[in-house]
Order: structure tokens, then sequence, then C-alpha cells
């Protein structure tokens, strides 16, 4: 009856989901629950794809921060998936894989990098990097979902690789995830939430109705951290999604919220100085002017 009106892959899904080893429960709303988390994963899947087009493997790519971040959490999950698959810990693998798809990846990787892939020249150097990530969290994704949602991830690799099939493919091979690279990341992530928490009572207090009008003032009390990231500060801007970022020492980290007084830029909907500098395009910003 379940596998005629959900299809086989979500009764599979929901065999992973339990622990066999305890009693197993069954009810018509966790199913729907489950619907949820296959819609997720299905739906994550398509972005990686749709974000590989126009994918240049032989590109030189230096990645950012998120990007170093993304590939250290999946190699984290990589490891947790192969040593539960081992030991028929298909709970473990679901939990870590619906958890990597639903928060690493919808909440913050493809959010933060969104401005980047769309918007950014096809060709610039952190689209690229982004694009080779992605290459990379599909090819290990759609291989370590194979044994569990044996018919999606075959759908999307014959998109990934056509003519060939996931099911004759390895799990990919063990590596470390980098310390330093989880700490930058756990740290920006730190930052976010107080950048989000400002802006989300600047809203409330009617100074602004969209996050991108936002000119946030970041006050940290880390001196080393401030020197490292000054030079960096567009890098941060993408990553808490904002507009304009201003650093600043402080006793305590905080956030401090203005609203900008410049124009709002109708490719990107940043709202920043150089928007109509370019006679040619002059509701542009200096990035999008370029790239297009």
């Amino acid at each position: 009856h379940f596998v005629e009106k959900s299809g086989a892959d979500l009764v599979r899904l929901w065999v992973s989901s339990v622990n066999f080893t305890d009693d197993v429960p069954f009810s018509e709303e966790m199913f729907n629950r489950l619907g949820d988390a296959y819609r997720r994963i299905r739906n994550t899947l398509r972005i990686l794809l749709g974000n590989l087009h126009g994918y240049d493997a032989s590109a030189k790519t230096e990645p950012t921060a998120i990007d170093r971040w993304i590939l250290s959490r999946l190699a984290e999950v990589e490891n947790t998936c192969r040593d539960a698959y081992e030991k028929f810990e298909f709970h473990r693998v679901y939990h870590a894989l619906n958890q990597f798809c639903a928060v690493d990846l919808s909440s913050i990787y493809v959010d933060v990098t969104k401005d980047r892939m769309y918007c950014d020249a096809p060709d610039s150097p952190r689209r690229r990097a982004t694009q080779a990530a992605m290459h990379e969290i599909l090819s290990s994704l759609t291989r370590l979902l194979a044994p569990i949602l044996a018919f999606t991830a075959e759908e999307a690799w014959g998109y990934f690789q056509p003519g060939t099939s996931v099911h004759t493919q390895l799990f990919p091979s063990k590596r470390e995830a980098d310390p330093a690279a989880l700490a930058e990341g756990e740290r920006l992530l730190q930052l976010r939430g107080l950048v989000s928490q400002a802006l989300e009572k600047a809203r409330a207090e009617k100074l602004l109705t969209n996050n991108l009008e936002a000119v946030v003032t970041l006050q940290i009390a880390d001196g080393a951290w401030l020197e490292k990231w000054r030079p960096r500060i567009a890098e941060l801007e993408e990553f808490f999604i904002l507009s304009e970022l201003k650093l600043e020492p402080g006793s305590a980290d905080a956030a401090l919220v203005a609203k900008t007084s410049a124009a709002k830029c109708e490719r990107c909907w940043r709202h920043r100085p150089s928007v109509g500098q370019n006679a040619a395009h002059p509701t542009l910003c200096d990035r999008c002017a370029a790239a297009v």
C-alpha cells in the first residue's frame, strides 16, 4: 500500500530512519514527516545539479572560507556514514545525511553562495570555487544515499554522469576534515547568529523592511581576528548576506544596525554606493555591471 502511494524510496527511507534494535514505530503521521525529509534531500540534489550548469573541471580554483568549511563538514559526514553502514546502523546514516542537507547545505551553504552563483560573472573565481565544491558534494552525497534512496540516487547520478550507474560506484574514499576550516566556520556562524538577531530587532522596530537595507557595524573583541578579516570584508558581507558591513574593535562582540542611504542594485538587490556610477548600466552596482 505505502509503496504504491508514496514510492519505494520513501519506504526505504522510513526503514533507514528507525533503529531496528528497538521497537519499530509506524504511523501515517510519521510517514508524512518523512515525506518532508525526502523532498528536502531531493531538492538539495536538484539545486546542486542546477548550479553545476557550465561547470569547468579544468578551472583552477581557490576555495573561500565557506567552501573549506562545507568540504570539511562533508568529510565528517562521509566518515560517520561509512562507519554506520559498516555496523548496519542505517538510522545514523539517515540522521547524518538529513541534517547535512537540511542545515549545512540548505540553510547555510546554498543560502550564502546563492549571490555568487546567480550574480557573479559565470567564470568568477569564487563562483568557480563553489562549483568545484558542489561537484564534490553531489558526487559524494549521491553515492552515500544510493543504498537507501536507490531510485532517487540513480536518477540524480544519471544527470551528473550520464551513461553510468551510481550502483557501480564506490563510497567516497576516507579523508580527514580540516579542524581549522571547521573552527573558522563555527566562528563565522556564531557571528552570523549575532548579526541575524540585530537585524530581526531592527525589522521589528520598523527601522528596516529588508535585511539588505542595513549597514551593519560588527564590533569584535578579538584583535587578531579583526586584522585577519579586515582585508576580506567582501567575503564576510557575503557570509552574513549583507549589503554593507563595517568592522570595529569592541570590548565584546556586538552588531549595530543602521539604514543604508545607498541605492538598490536591481540585479543583485544589494544597496551599494557604486549604483548609478556606470553610465551604460545606471541601475546596477559595479559587480553586476561588470558581469553583464
